[in-house]
C-alpha cells in the first residue's frame, strides 16, 4: 500500500469529468495544481490517487469488476489468472488479490504507472509490461506461460484510452473458456457512443467474439462536484466449442 500522506489536498470541480482537478499543499509550504486525468503526475505521488478516486470520490470500478468477474466464472479465485489491461498503479490488481486471485499480469501504456504499482504493491504483478499490446511481442507467450485466462480493463476503454481494436486483438490471444470483464462511461457502452460501443454491438456476431453474460450499470465514482458518474460493467466468455 502507498506510504502514509504528507500534504493535503483540494478538489477543484470541472465540467466533466475529464477536467476536473485537484490542488496539493504539502508540508513544506509548496503547491501543485494536477488535472486529475493526468495519471502520470499523480501516480508519482505516493497515495494521491487512492486518496481521491478511492477514498473521496468513492470509485468502485475495481471491486465490481473483480466480484462480477469472479461470480460468472463460477470457480475458485485460485483458478482465475488474469492479463489487467491499462493496470495503472494496481488498484484493480489489488481488489483481484484480496478476493484470492493469485496470478497476475499487468500493461499499461505508462512507466509512470509501473513504476507506483512497483512502489506500492511490489509483489502483486507477476509482470507489468509498458505500451500498447499491439506491440509487445511476448503478450502471447505471456499469456500462455501463465495460463491467463481472464482479461480486466477497468474503465481503460474509452476516453481516448484503449482502442476496441487493440482490445480485441488482445482478446484473441485467449483461449476457448476464457472471459473478459470491463467498465467504461455508460454514454460509452451505447452502439454509436465509441467504438467499443460499436464493437460490443457486434460482438456475439464475430467468429471470434464470444458471448455477452451480463451488463450491469453501477455508480462508478462520484463527480468532484458529488453527483454519481454511471458506468457499464460488460462480462463476457469465450465458448469452449
Amino acid at each position: 500500500m502507498p506510504e502514509p500522506m504528507d500534504y493535503e489536498v483540494e478538489l477543484q470541480p470541472g465540467s466533466d469529468q475529464t477536467q476536473e482537478s485537484l490542488l496539493v499543499r504539502y508540508a513544506d509550504g509548496t503547491e501543485d495544481v494536477f488535472r486529475l486525468h493526468e495519471y502520470d503526475r499523480v501516480y508519482a505521488v505516493p497515495g494521491l490517487y487512492e486518496e481521491v478516486v478511492q477514498n473521496r470520490l468513492k470509485c468502485a470500478s475495481p471491486r465490481m469488476l473483480a466480484d462480477l468477474l469472479l461470480a460468472a466464472a463460477r470457480v475458485q479465485p485460485a483458478e482465475v489468472a488474469v492479463f489487467d489491461l491499462g493496470a495503472g498503479n494496481g488498484v484493480m490488481g489489488e481488489a483481484l488479490r484480496e478476493r484470492g486471485v493469485a496470478t497476475l499480469v499487468a500493461s499499461d501504456n505508462s512507466p509512470e504507472a509501473r513504476d507506483a504499482a512497483r512502489r506500492d504493491r511490489p509483489d502483486l504483478y507477476a509482470e507489468y509490461l509498458v505500451g500498447d499490446t499491439d506491440e509487445l511481442p511476448q503478450v502471447p507467450e505471456l499469456i500462455r506461460e501463465h495460463g491467463l485466462n481472464a482479461l480486466v480493463a477497468a474503465g481503460a476503454l474509452g476516453l481516448g484510452h484503449i482502442s476496441a481494436a487493440s482490445f480485441h486483438r488482445l482478446w484473441t490471444h485467449f483461449a476457448p473458456g476464457a472471459w473478459f470483464a470491463v467498465s467504461l462511461h455508460a454514454d460509452l457502452v451505447e452502439p454509436g457512443g465509441s467504438d467499443f460501443g460499436d464493437y460490443i454491438a457486434g460482438f456475439e456476431e464475430r467468429d471470434d467474439g464470444g458471448q455477452i453474460v451480463l451488463r450491469v450499470p453501477f455508480r462508478h465514482r462520484l463527480t468532484m462536484a458529488g453527483e454519481p458518474i454511471t458506468y457499464v460493467a460488460v462480462v463476457a466468455h469465450k465458448p469452449l466449442g
